[in-house]
């Protein structure tokens, strides 16, 4: 340990890039926590040295690197590292690059490297053969697109993170995709009558999609849609509310949620029921208190009902019943009442 020691005190040194070999060496439970460490040390610093790795060092050192990187508050207090930061990524992101490397590369491409032919590349490799580098890209759109690094290729980044989430035939690039839809609709450059392909991708996931979790995001991202109010609400409201009754609890809550908030009147009714029941599962109160907050339209008299409701189910000690969820005490299950509760 005394040479992981001293290779992370040297992290601040112009010296070398000491501090990655004794990364490497550390146990891989200890990585996380001592590049924390030298980060609090010195951010330029280690910075620097990352840069060093990703110039030619194994891909082991590389993804290393990368990990220091993405943990680095660059953007807020560092930002006159950010040229270096892209033109390392750029020499990563190439078509011949180690698949793990791209994989982990691409993200960061999206946050630091701005202009069409970024955009041109993270679309090229949502279409590489392994589905590792085209989670990684469809990673990368999503966050090219919030950093506004070219508002005009949005549409064709958002049309192609549509076709992904329904026709990719690996799960964990049809997972990010879905997950991509979280306000991919107030991206800047997203036109708004582009909403219906959003909503008719979204419900293709919920129709066809095999895996459940993937289907629960599909659920809660269609519900989440911010834009689509006015002309668009009812098409929310018809696309979700044959799954009402779903049998996977999170494709279930959502749809309810969002579909009673919309007015329509069995859903209403049967929201009101499933928040009664003493044993209710989380996702309904989540879904709810979601719905009947963050969205304009929804009846004010139900969202007070809610609150009641969740007020009673406090009293009844729903925190403390059995619940199927790992890592889910009573004392968090309590916690997440009171935040929900205070947010109504």
């Amino acid at each position: 340990m005394y040479g992981v020691d001293e290779g992370l005190r040297s992290a601040a040194s112009p010296a070398g890039t000491a501090v990655f070999p004794a990364l490497l060496r550390a146990p891989a439970d200890r990585r996380d926590d001592l590049l924390e460490e030298a980060l609090d040390r010195d951010v330029p610093g280690l910075v620097r040295q990352a840069l060093a790795v990703c110039a030619g060092e194994p891909a082991e050192g590389v993804l290393l690197a990368l990990r220091a990187l993405d943990r680095a508050p660059i953007t807020v207090d560092h930002p006159e590292l950010r040229p270096e930061v892209a033109a390392a990524l750029v020499r990563l992101c190439r078509p011949d690059q180690d698949p793990a490397v791209l994989a982990a590369a691409l993200p960061l491409f999206g946050v630091y490297v701005p202009g069409p032919e970024a955009a041109g590349l993270l679309l090229g490799m949502t279409e590489h053969p392994a589905a590792a580098v085209r989670a990684g890209a469809v990673d990368g759109i999503e966050y090219f697109a919030d950093e506004r690094h070219h508002p005009p290729s949005v549409l064709r980044l958002a049309e192609r993170v549509t076709h992904l989430a329904v026709a990719d035939p690996d799960v964990s690039v049809r997972a990010a995709a879905v997950a991509a839809f979280v306000l991919m609709d107030l991206w800047p450059g997203f036109e708004q009558d582009w909403t219906p392909h959003l909503v008719e991708a979204l419900g293709r996931a919920l129709r066809d999609e095999p895996d459940r979790e993937v289907r629960g995001a599909a659920a809660e991202n269609l519900a989440r849609l911010h834009r689509a109010g006015g002309e668009y609400r009812g098409l929310v409201g018809e696309t979700l509310r044959p799954y009402i009754e779903d049998g996977n609890v999170v494709v279930a809550a959502w749809s309810l949620a969002r579909t009673a908030s919309l007015g329509d009147p069995y859903a209403l009714d049967r929201l009101r029921a499933v928040l009664a029941t003493p044993d209710v599962h989380r996702e309904y109160l989540s879904a709810a208190t979601e719905a009947f907050v963050s969205y304009g339209g929804a009846p004010a008299k139900v969202r007070r009902e809610i609150r009641k409701t969740l007020k009673r189910l406090r009293k009844q000690g729903w925190a403390a019943l059995p619940t199927d969820e790992p890592n889910w005490t009573p004392a968090a299950r309590a916690n997440y009442l009171d935040v929900l509760i205070s947010r109504l």
